[in-house]
């Protein structure tokens, strides 16, 4: 399926403007993925850090639908800019966090994410179906190439970003004697706002700060790398002007098609899962076993676990098909959500502490670029809608998660995760089935 008008101002550089963007992804996830993964255990009081990522990610549903108007408007280079901004000022409101500050900066950075994502996804796009008309390559492969290499990039952020965060943290002195003796309920039997919800004892704030000084000047070096180096997409001739109501209008009319509502369980799935690991397991799996300082070390072998993964899934995706790594990923999250409602964690298991977010990471690598390939392939000539919706659907699934996060236990967490799962994956096979007959007709 080849595209009208794909010609952009990196004609011929395709392959260095993917690796511009994940580039300035990289640098600004470094800073946000490691402040989130502490959000939980680090902002404890009042549940402020759970409901500030519930903020965040109920305002991605609304930045999600307004995309393509907000895209149309800015372009995807300066909508990109702006929300790496947002970043910017989200990592210095964690300076000082209270609902004053926390909240309005992750309002704002709600605001500029689903434009973001959604300028993303079509960038990688247009940069796939630009080299593929070039090279005369398949298409599906360009995309789930270049979106392996951004995937890539972009997980290791698990790792330069966690790996900060631990180095840092472990700097401080712990009072190991107190937490020993308080009775701490971890894993599924972690329970918010009850006598069996644990307090997760945090770092002098001198330290904190000089964490967050190190991710500030992360967010910064994205800016700069997208503001002087990445080129911005021409707009294609047949692009007609947006507004917010036709914005609307786009991404409702994506819902008619009947493979998009069939993925959106799915979808929903892939931000809960996500959800899970930064929240709970951060938390009840991490932090009350073996203390806050060791999260950055965990999270780090689920961020090289999904880089790798990412990277070597994707190259291999021409040969396996996507089908078989979709039923991988399937498989791979429900065992280790079974094995996190079955576990009950310790200081004696930290092998299998460490181990269960490199599982993890294999099925986050397939989901992460074997999706967004999906969407691509899918809907070739509405890119801007069906993105639009699967940032949607994912923000909305987040945002969920984190609502009730603040209210059921950790097992009831654990049990909407696999029903939810077991639905997505039975309605993914139908749409591969629905593929499969129209393009038997169309041949």
């Amino acid at each position: 399926m080849k595209l009208a008008n794909q010609q952009n101002e990196g004609k011929g550089n395709e392959f260095k403007n993917v690796l511009i963007l994940s580039g300035g992804f990289t640098a600004i996830f470094t800073a946000y993925l490691a402040i989130q993964n502490l959000q939980s255990s680090l902002n404890q009081k009042e549940g402020l850090g759970l409901i500030s990522l519930s903020c965040m990610y109920a305002c991605i549903i609304i930045s999600g639908i307004l995309a393509p108007a907000i895209i149309n408007i800015f372009g995807e280079k300066w909508t990109l800019m702006i929300s790496f901004l947002s970043h910017v000022i989200y990592t210095a409101t964690n300076f000082y966090p209270s609902f004053s500050t926390l909240i309005p900066s992750s309002v704002l950075l709600g605001l500029t994410a689903g434009p973001m994502w959604t300028s993303q996804s079509v960038y990688i796009a247009e940069m796939s179906y630009s080299y593929a008309a070039s090279s005369g390559k398949d298409e599906h492969a360009i995309l789930s190439r270049f979106n392996g290499i951004f995937f890539a990039m972009y997980e290791t952020t698990q790792i330069t970003g966690n790996l900060i965060s631990s180095l840092v943290l472990q700097q401080d002195s712990y009072n190991e004697s107190a937490t020993n003796e308080t009775v701490k309920y971890c894993g599924k039997e972690d329970c918010p706002r009850e006598v069996n919800a644990t307090l997760i004892e945090e770092p002098d704030r001198h330290i904190v700060f000089i964490l967050l000084g190190v991710f500030l000047a992360c967010d910064v070096i994205g800016v700069f790398l997208v503001t002087c180096f990445l080129p911005p997409l021409k707009k294609q001739v047949s692009k007609q002007k947006s507004s917010i109501l036709n914005s609307l209008t786009t991404c409702g009319k994506g819902l008619v098609d009947l493979n998009l509502v069939l993925l959106v369980p799915l979808i929903m799935f892939m931000a809960m899962e996500q959800a899970i690991l930064w929240t709970d397991y951060t938390k009840a799996f991490i932090s009350c076993p073996i203390g806050i300082q060791k999260i950055g070390f965990v999270m780090a072998t689920y961020g090289g676990s999904t880089t790798f993964f990412a990277l070597s899934l994707s190259r291999i995706s021409k040969y396996t098909g996507r089908q078989a790594l979709f039923a991988v990923a399937g498989l791979v999250n429900l065992g280790t959500l079974v094995t996190l409602y079955l576990w009950i964690p310790s200081a004696d298991n930290v092998a299998l502490i460490f181990l269960m977010p490199v599982i993890w990471g294999m099925a986050e690598g397939i989901w992460q670029t074997q999706s967004n390939a999906l969407v691509a392939f899918l809907f070739p000539e509405k890119k801007d809608a069906a993105f639009a919706n699967y940032h949607t659907w994912k923000a909305t699934g987040f945002t969920i998660t984190f609502v009730y996060g603040n209210f059921l236990c950790v097992s009831t967490k654990l049990i909407i995760a696999l029903t939810l799962l077991v639905v997505a994956m039975t309605l993914y096979v139908i749409v591969e089935i629905r593929v499969k007959r129209q393009q038997r007709f169309k041949h």
